[in-house]
């Protein structure tokens, strides 16, 4: 369990591990949904192909359909809703919605804030991050095409185990802390101690970076400013450094508890497609509202504003429907989520950055206070 929540906070690097190296490692549905390694002769072939590298021999006697599973993208725009889920308490606490253009070799991640108020349940827990274990994850994508006007095609959920050893396996990640970080939660047996500066971080160094939060003035989004950060250098990272062997090797820690309906034909296309996208054609923001705890008391909840992310998701995603028409992310009888919902757009100036322009500087996670 303790291990898992350590581990919660690496689901970004995951989304570029999983669209990137799925195919490469040769996996097969089980199923419908679950990936598992197939053919380690195979899972090289795969990945000397995409990676451009001669070929190494491969038995194929067991893989009639190896040969038909086209390696290249199809063309066209793909948005899949990624998620990250704590096994024990079904939460996914990490949720994001990427959209790739193939065809304009670009890549548009959208963080949704795990505490957003949304009314899919009549349960009182009305975080997003409780509709997966209410919904399952084609029912929550579907759910969220109709309530953002967005077309999600696809879904991926990981239940989370370590990741710490996918750095380590990279040689470790480059990253600009700052700050000084430091925090200590002895019940958790929690101890964050990061100096502010240019340094390379390895696995559980670049957990504690992920996981850092005390410090910001707005927490979980200065913490969300964080992941992108790291999002950013990993990329930098993996295109830096991606061998055949290193793959495999990063690919297999990977695997093993994934979810999807992503099929493997799909799995490919998007993955080549993904290695010819440059950093510069990343985009990463937040979707735009404010967090705001009840006046009766209770919970804080996360506030869509409606113009604002309507704007957003338009720009990123080439937003077809009307954003909330049942306005289920707002609670009309609460007069402090109103504010938030009805307010102009202005109010908010959400900023989206490319991998490119954070690794140059462009953002300081919401200010360490």
């Amino acid at each position: 369990m303790k291990r898992e929540l350590l581990a919660r906070r690496l689901i970004l690097p995951i989304l570029t591990a999983f669209l990137i190296l799925a195919p490469l490692l040769g996996v097969a549905v089980v199923g419908e949904h679950r990936y598992e390694v197939r053919h380690p002769a195979y899972a090289k072939h795969m990945m000397a192909r995409l990676l451009g590298e001669e070929s190494a021999e491969c038995d194929a006697d067991n893989w009639e359909s190896m040969e038909e599973i086209p390696v290249g993208g199809d063309g066209g725009v793909t948005n899949i809703l990624v998620l990250g889920r704590d096994a024990a308490a079904g939460l996914t606490d990490v949720m994001m919605l990427v959209s790739l253009d193939a065809d304009q070799h670009s890549l548009s991640i959208l963080q949704l804030p795990r505490d957003t108020y949304a009314n899919y349940t009549r349960n009182n827990y009305k975080k997003l991050n409780g509709a997966y274990r209410e919904l399952g994850g084609a029912a929550l994508a579907e759910f969220l095409s109709h309530h953002m006007g967005v077309d999600v095609d696809r879904y991926l959920c990981i239940d989370l185990a370590v990741f710490g050893e996918i750095v380590d396996t990279l040689g470790g990640v480059s990253i600009n802390i700052p700050a000084d970080m430091d925090y200590d939660d002895p019940t958790q047996s929690l101890h964050i101690h990061l100096d502010a500066g240019e340094q390379v971080l390895n696995g559980e160094q670049a957990q504690m970076f992920v996981r850092f939060r005390s410090g910001y003035t707005q927490a979980d989004l200065g913490r969300m400013d964080a992941q992108k950060l790291f999002l950013a250098a990993l990329a930098k990272q993996v295109k830096s450094t991606l061998t055949l062997g290193r793959a495999a090797e990063l690919a297999c820690s990977c695997f093993g508890k994934v979810k999807t309906n992503l099929s493997l034909r799909e799995c490919i296309s998007c993955a080549r497609a993904l290695m010819d996208v440059d950093l510069t054609a990343v985009s990463m923001s937040t979707l735009q509202g404010e967090a705001v705890k009840p006046k009766s008391g209770g919970a804080w909840y996360y506030i869509l504003n409606r113009e604002g992310a309507a704007e957003q998701l338009a720009q990123m995603f080439d937003q077809t429907g009307e954003f909330d028409p049942d306005r289920i992310f707002t609670n009309a009888s609460r007069s402090e989520y109103q504010n938030i919902y009805l307010s102009s757009a202005s109010r908010f100036a959400p900023k989206a950055h490319t991998a490119q322009d954070l690794l140059d500087g462009a953002l300081a996670p919401a200010r360490i206070s």
